[in-house]
């Protein structure tokens, strides 16, 4: 592979976003498996004419060589001609030349038309199918399209001896419609058209030619993909420059997978331009029901937790607030045969004890244990005896309210980047780090729990009383 600056470093064995046709790396959707069909159908059936067109990018080229990739090479004899703007002379010796490099054509177009048929029919009663592939058709002359009318004349009573496959951008369908060659038009028996990949497709796309170079992982993360897909607008070889970039990047970063900062930062450096509004707002809100669903079960329990933390706490407060006995008010989720299995045997309901349910606080609260009295409960109405202590509830569990923290006076806010530590923030504030200046930036940040952990994005509070500041706060 080329690409060994950074092949090496992500363990690809060959370059996975080549600008060049590698029918190995060819992604194969519907579209292109319905398109490669059509081709291999009009040539093993010799229908004589096949064309193919899309935009330009879309794959034309790499589909084209993996359908003449799949020919059988002891059978058939491909022709390729990938510059067709030419005259007819120059034409038919082209095809010729590239029949058999020995032969040379004449000047005129008649006797290499004949010389050209004579090895045409050799090569059919050998058994040999020959294919004519014209890659970027549309920029071949309309005189020399109809002159390719005249080689698809050469044919015997059952078949053509010449199949001609004809690729290009849609100005060559818009050619075809010409008044001037509707005979060429008739001729054609096979189209197929390429259009570009959707957005779901795109992401695919990326995975598959990662995996496909050796990348076993998911090297570019969710976001990244979205946002090459994007910008990319479907097109397979946009998307190839911009990954082949975001690699780039991502190697002069060491980054062993490529964010969207990343991604973002290659597709500005080739001045890719944005997405025309009703595109860009499709994106973002593909964005956002992706990230939605990513992201929603996470925000589901958050808000469960907090509402079981919540009635948890009110229940509790009612308990506390009832009288100097330990009475708790029921839940009305109880079911009622809960609430009976409760009664002691030979005791009426109206001097049952009413023990409800211990609600399980919520994992992001930590409540006191709950422990059963030692003591049986007396009877309703009855005395305590006078050296019993006081009755305290201490199923109740007691959630100390959070204390706020309050910013730091004299501080001004420090934005993490990538790469850096709590001693590098330091230096590039105060000109130094020594011991008592590291003490005093970990104590107004007690989020902090070891001077490297941090992480790009942070937000550090640096006090402004240490010494002089050498950096603007970012």
């Amino acid at each position: 592979m080329t690409e060994t600056y950074y092949g090496t470093f992500y363990g690809f064995h060959t370059a996975p976003f080549h600008i060049t046709p590698d029918p190995s790396l060819l992604f194969l959707t519907a579209m292109y498996e319905g398109a490669l069909g059509a081709i291999e159908y009009g040539i093993k059936a010799g229908k004589g004419f096949i064309v193919v067109t899309g935009e330009v990018g879309v794959g034309k080229t790499t589909m084209l060589w993996t359908c003449l990739d799949r020919l059988d090479t002891a059978k058939t004899k491909i022709i390729y001609l990938f510059n067709p703007d030419m005259p007819t002379p120059e034409l038919y010796k082209s095809v010729l030349e590239e029949f058999d490099p020995s032969l040379r054509g004449s000047d005129e177009p008649s006797e290499t038309l004949r010389l050209l048929q004579r090895q045409l029919l050799e090569a059919h009663e050998a058994g040999i199918q020959v294919v004519l592939a014209v890659d970027e058709a549309q920029n071949m002359p309309d005189q020399t399209l109809e002159s390719m009318r005249i080689l698809s004349n050469i044919e015997t009573n059952k078949t053509k001896l010449l199949q001609i496959i004809l690729v290009g951008q849609p100005e060559l369908d818009a050619k075809l419609k010409k008044h001037s060659l509707r005979q060429l038009a008739q001729r054609v028996a096979v189209r197929a058209r390429l259009r570009r990949l959707s957005f779901r497709q795109s992401c695919r796309y990326i995975r598959h030619r990662t995996q496909r170079a050796g990348q076993s992982g998911s090297l570019f993360t969710g976001p990244a993909q979205w946002y090459i897909a994007l910008m990319a607008r479907g097109v397979p070889r946009t998307i190839n420059i911009c990954c082949d970039n975001a690699l780039i990047n991502g190697y002069g970063h060491s980054a062993k997978r490529i964010t969207v900062r990343i991604a973002r930062e290659a597709c500005r450096s080739l001045e890719i331009r944005t997405p025309s509004r009703p595109a860009a707002a499709l994106g973002a809100a593909c964005l956002v029901l992706l990230g939605g669903m990513f992201y929603g079960g996470v925000l589901l329990h958050r808000f469960t937790a907090t509402t079981s933390t919540t009635s948890t706490t009110s229940t509790t407060s009612t308990t506390a607030t009832t009288g100097p006995a330990p009475t708790t008010v029921p839940i009305p989720s109880i079911a009622p045969a809960e609430s009976a299995a409760t009664q002691r045997p030979g005791e009426s309901p109206d001097t049952a004890v009413d023990t409800a349910p211990v609600v399980e606080p919520a994992p992001s609260v930590e409540a006191a244990p709950v422990i059963e009295p030692a003591v049986e409960p007396a009877a309703a109405g009855s005395a305590p005896p006078p050296d019993a202590p006081p009755v305290v509830d201490v199923r109740t569990p007691v959630v100390d309210a959070p204390t706020p923290v309050q910013a730091p006076p004299s501080t001004f806010k420090w934005r993490v980047r990538n790469g850096d530590s709590v001693y590098l923030a330091c230096l590039q504030t105060y000109g130094s780090c020594d011991g008592e200046t590291l003490r005093a930036v970990l104590a107004v940040n007690p989020q902090i729990r070891a001077a490297t952990r941090i992480h790009d994005g942070d937000i550090l509070s640096m006090p402004a009383t240490i010494g002089p500041l050498r950096a603007s706060p970012r």
